[in-house]
């Protein structure tokens, strides 16, 4: 469906953020008009250039019910991907924060969902929702047993409701919900917020900034699938053309790479030799954190691509990286 999205009106809450940036860029190369929710609390326009020019912002909180129901007003569709996400450093001691934040906005943004009603919402969960005593590769289970990941307790929560809401508002509403569950999204495009910032991030500017050796949190054993946050807003705009909103549903698959690797590849990308050093008193979350795809792959359909392995990913992510904070 090559113009599903030409001329239709898309909200983007979040769009500043890694993947709603990339989102609101696939979605004016489809044609679309774009509305950009955002409240630059970590987004920068500066990481993103040419993007205000070219779609309608509407900066506010969702905190404020009043801002969340006035900003997706006639508006087509709506991609609720506004969150407050950190590293696990940050969220193993804040849930309360992460929770209370998170379950907020949700709210706010399902309850302007169901008051303006649009033709098909999806809203961004998490693969933290899921136990770490779970099997592997986690499966698209509903409803989801056991507590959220440990190292993201309040924030997992949070998602968690948020999927539990959005049964209710599609059944109360009538608005089909696509609930989508990330799994360690990377990529260009990131806003660097110092120690708080996620692991793919930290490592990468450690790596540049000449860190030898890298010391890794964990045993650097854990091992991680990652998807670049282009091929992700992609599963994003396919999974709404394509009607899908039956059930939660994984964005990752089933492949893992080691953190250990992972750093060593950074250093390839960028031209570098390091030495990796374990620092086994820092949590290291799940041990080996990957998706069931097989939902994935059928609600995608047989001519989905993939574009961005992880190779050509940590390639454009190091390069990003040395332009934006070496030349700023």
């Amino acid at each position: 469906m090559k113009d599903f999205y030409l001329g239709a009106t898309v909200a983007v809450t979040g769009g500043l953020g890694l993947i709603g940036s990339f989102l609101c860029l696939e979605l004016l190369e489809r044609g679309a008009r774009v509305v950009l929710i955002d409240d630059e609390s970590k987004g920068t326009w500066r990481y993103v250039p040419g993007l205000r020019e070219r779609v309608e912002f509407r900066k506010g909180t969702l905190e404020d019910p009043a801002f969340a129901r006035d900003s997706i007003a006639g508006c087509d569709y709506v991609f609720h991907l506004a969150s407050r996400a950190y590293g696990v450093g940050y969220s193993q001691t804040h849930d309360f924060e992460m929770f209370r934040f998170n379950d907020l906005i949700n709210t706010n943004a399902l309850d302007a969902i169901a008051e303006h009603k649009p033709k098909q919402a999806l809203v961004v969960s998490s693969s933290c929702v899921y136990s770490d005593d779970g099997p592997t590769p986690m499966p698209d289970c509903q409803p989801v047993t056991g507590d959220p990941e440990r190292v993201n307790w309040g924030y997992g929560w949070a998602k968690r409701i948020l999927e539990n809401k959005a049964t209710v508002y599609q059944r109360q509403t009538g608005v089909p919900i696509t609930v989508v569950r990330p799994f360690n999204i990377f990529g260009e495009h990131y806003n660097w917020v110092g120690e708080h910032s996620q692991a793919m991030p930290m490592l990468v500017k450690r790596v540049l900034d000449g860190e030898n050796p890298v010391v890794i949190w964990g045993s650097g054993n854990q091992r991680r699938n990652y998807i670049h946050a282009l091929d992700c807003a992609r599963v994003m705009l396919t999974l709404v053309e394509n009607g899908y909103f039956e059930r939660p549903v994984n964005i990752g698959l089933e492949g893992t790479v080691s953190v250990n690797d992972l750093v060593r590849r950074i250093a390839e990308a960028a031209g570098l030799e390091i030495e990796i050093v374990a620092d086994r008193t820092k949590p290291e979350g799940r041990f080996i954190k990957s998706a069931d795809s097989k939902l994935l792959a059928a609600a995608l359909g047989d001519r989905f691509e993939w574009r961005v392995d992880l190779s050509e990913g940590l390639r454009r992510m190091v390069k990003w990286y040395d332009l934006t904070f070496r030349t700023a």
